[in-house]
């Protein structure tokens, strides 16, 4: 009889998985049947084909793949593409800023209904080439409840009304669009989530006016849909970007509480397989700093981050924005021997230092004016906001262009992204005190999001473009509340500078949890499963083990029930990403060990049953 698994989600996550398993499976003997519940087009997850093709994915197509090292798997003699290969391949093209046709170059950012369609390719890729022994079931259907069963297996209830009976289940499913709600703001009929775009503003025309809730990344794909998406378009004269309006565009109040929107991300410079080596925010340093904390060499001490990592940090991104600016100014020489007395003293030396002083403030490293809020007085004047945020947005643009390699400012907070694994150490499996892990949450991730995880250039641009059109009203500066009028049809922003009525609200940001899920609340409600807390703080997500075994109420890791992705997101930090090729930690890798756990059950029934966590 074969072993029966469960993936529940074929999204970017449960392809890891299956990429995986195919992967370290042929030198078992033990049949494997693979019961997939995916009710969109397995593979894609939110990224469906279908999509409108202004919709743009945010990581250059050469850093995405979703097939594994090829040194760690050669059972399958050909292919194997990252997103850029396959697009090559195929002879994709694309319309560059003078509106002609090109073929992609590995810095592009491509429609994310590409990446759908690489992405369905691949899922059928990896079926199509499984080695002998396993099999596949594709229910085309969701997922909606898990409950075990007497002997040591689960039954899986689909929302078609099918049963399956399982050995083990993995869940590896995506953000729950209900799972989180502006806490001023009730749900109401005027109210939607952002995706799918197409039904966020559906029913809205030339006069309706509609409130954008975020500054980030989704909100610009609401904004892009509204205008773009409703024959808008952009034309370049002597440089600068113009929107020329279609007349079909809603008007577009767009606010967040901050009022600060993200930094766009740099023209990329560095090749596929360049990241920046941390010298301070080491893994290294932090098991040191966790030794100390505790007294015991080994012991897993929890850390505080303003104490103990957010000082490394400023010290990494300090170094290279320094380095940075001396290659500019003087020369790369200068710049290695500015880097090797950094290093050698661990901060500026007397020489550097001078040298730093000569320069003007507004030239200097410094992080804390990176992550302050508007000033009030700003904040208070709709006019002058705008102003603000319009010059803000304008040398964010600039810095971009120069790009991430040669712009002192982005190479810095470049930093922030090849820091994640580092950062992961940091953080996981409740890493930082309660209290630390609780104000990390809080207050300092939406400021790494805002300078390190931003959109395309291309979208900043446009978004400046649309402000000076007056397309997109920021005049309420940062806002405060968000009241439903009785009926729930509309809705006012009140703002430090001003009140907007609208009439509909978009929730143009992602929800954090996934507990609400059907087959989540199962787990939860049987004891299968349990929240993740650090102490007190409860920062959402499953509890589980290393090898990604869900955790019991009881403390005990789960019988053959693991979690992979967004059900994660608590316990372990920043799920929320794809793979790129040679990553030293990703998906795949994460997929890759939630395999072998996988298969080792399999081959020892001991491993089947719970066991202290």
């Amino acid at each position: 009889m074969p072993w029966k698994l469960a993936i529940i989600g074929m999204g970017p996550r449960g392809l890891s998985l299956l990429d995986r398993l195919t992967a370290v499976r042929p030198a078992r003997r033990e049949p494997l049947e693979l019961h997939v519940f995916e009710p969109g087009v397995p593979g894609c997850g939110v990224h469906v084909p279908d999509q409108p093709d202004y919709l743009l994915t945010n990581t250059v197509c050469s850093q995405i793949t979703t097939f594994g090292p090829i040194d760690r798997s050669a059972i399958r003699p050909v292919g194997r593409p990252s997103l850029f290969e396959w697009v090559r391949d195929r002879g994709c093209e694309v319309i560059d800023g003078d509106r002609c046709r090109r073929p992609v170059r590995e810095y592009d950012y491509l429609p994310r209904a590409v990446l759908g369609r690489y992405l369905a390719w691949a899922f059928d890729y990896i079926v199509r080439n499984r080695p002998h022994g396993i099999s596949i079931v594709l229910h085309r259907e969701e997922a909606d409840r898990v409950l075990p069963v007497a002997r040591d297996g689960f039954q899986v209830f689909g929302s078609t009304g099918s049963r399956v009976e399982v050995n083990g289940v993995v869940l590896c499913t995506a953000h729950d669009s209900l799972g989180v709600r502006a806490p001023s703001v009730e749900a109401s009929e005027g109210e939607r989530a952002a995706y799918p775009v197409e039904h966020a503003l559906r029913g809205l025309d030339g006069t309706s006016r509609i409130g954008i809730e975020g500054m980030g990344l989704t909100a610009l794909d609401v904004i892009t849909a509204a205008t773009v998406g409703r024959g808008g378009k952009f034309v370049r004269t002597s440089g600068e970007l113009r929107y020329v309006p279609s007349g079909d565009e809603p008007g577009l109040v767009c606010f967040s509480r901050s009022g600060i929107p993200l930094l766009a991300r740099a023209r990329n410079q560095k090749a596929t397989h360049w990241n920046h080596q941390p010298h301070f925010v080491t893994i290294e340093a932090i098991e040191a700093m966790r030794a100390s904390v505790s007294g015991v060499i080994g012991a897993r001490g929890r850390l505080d981050f303003t104490r103990d990592i957010l000082p490394l940090m400023n010290s990494e991104m300090e170094m290279v924005y320094y380095s940075t600016l001396v290659r500019r100014m003087i020369s790369a020489e200068a710049a290695e021997r500015f880097a090797e007395d950094y290093l050698a003293g661990g901060c500026l030396s007397d020489e550097w230092r001078a040298f730093v002083e000569s320069l003007p403030v507004s030239s200097r490293w410094s992080l804390g004016s990176l992550t302050e809020p508007v000033a009030p007085d700003v904040a208070a004047d709709g006019a002058r906001y705008r102003r603000w945020l319009l010059a803000k947005m304008r040398d964010d643009v600039a810095e971009a262009r120069i790009g991430n390699v040669d712009s002192p400012i982005k190479a810095a907070c470049d930093v922030l992204r090849d820091i994640r694994p580092s950062l992961r150490q940091a953080i996981d499996y409740a890493g930082l005190t309660p209290e630390s892990h609780a104000a990390f949450s809080r207050d300092f991730m939406p400021i790494m999001n805002r300078l390190a995880v931003g959109p395309p250039l291309q979208r900043i641009e446009e978004l400046t473009a649309l402000i000076e059109a007056e397309i997109v009203d920021v005049g309420t500066g940062p806002v405060k509340s968000i009241t439903a009028s009785s009926d729930g049809r509309s809705f006012s922003i009140v703002g430090s500078a001003g009140t907007r009525r609208v009439d509909r609200l978009v929730r143009a940001r992602l929800p954090s949890s996934s507990r609400t899920n059907g087959v989540v609340k199962s787990l939860l409600e049987t004891g299968a499963a349990r929240a993740f807390t650090n102490g007190e703080y409860e920062p959402g997500g499953l509890d589980v083990t290393r090898d990604h075994r869900l955790i019991s109420h009881d403390g005990t890791s789960s019988s053959c029930l693991w979690a992979l992705g967004t059900p994660v997101e608590g316990p372990r930090f920043y799920t929320f990403v794809l793979s790129a090729p040679a990553a030293t930690t990703s998906p795949l890798l994460e997929a890759e060990s939630c395999a072998e756990d996988i298969l080792r059950a399999i081959a020892a029934p001991s491993l089947q049953t719970p066991s202290a966590a």
